[in-house]
């Protein structure tokens, strides 16, 4: 296998990964909301950030030193096509909006659910902090799936150069 087939299956499997898990955490979150009682809702909370931890994180970062090394090592560029900056603007977006909101929302939640149990279902701030995140979670799938699709099509063409003009 070639160092770019390999590269292009790492970043594939990084894809996938990263969109499994995320619909996993929508999944996780809807099933939440329905908890019975509290050890279920304390659960279900520890299980998405598990799946936050060791599935999304990581592989979010695979995708994009994955991405990056493809666009650089190859003729495809990394400035040269509108979808490939694209793609890089919002993998950057989602990354960072997981850490800065996504990660810490989940973290609060479970701290919650840990002291309140079922009555973390009665809270109202902490039922917007859950549908804020399920809302996080559905802004993720589509951006993924945005950026599947732009990978397979290649649309909005190539970037082109500034030609520098000068007068003499």
């Amino acid at each position: 296998m070639k160092k770019k087939q390999l590269l292009i299956t790492i970043h594939v499997i990084s894809i996938i990964s990263w969109f499994g898990g995320v619909f996993c955490m929508f999944m996780l979150g809807l099933y939440m909301l329905n908890s019975d009682n509290g050890e279920q809702l304390y659960y279900t909370l520890e299980n998405m950030h598990l799946v936050d931890v060791i599935l999304i994180r990581y592989t979010a970062l695979v995708a994009f030193l994955s991405g990056l090394a493809l666009s650089l090592w190859t003729n495809w560029g990394l400035f040269n096509y509108y979808w490939i900056v694209t793609k890089l603007i919002l993998t950057i977006v989602l990354i960072l909006f997981g850490v800065a909101y996504l990660s810490p929302w989940l973290s609060q939640l479970l701290r919650e659910a840990d002291q309140g149990r079922s009555l973390a279902l009665i809270n109202a701030a902490f039922l917007d902090k859950s549908y804020s995140l399920l809302g996080g979670a559905i802004a993720n799938i589509v951006a993924l799936a945005f950026m599947t699709a732009i990978s397979y099509f290649k649309p909005f063409g190539k970037i082109k150069p500034k030609l520098n003009k000068s007068k003499s």
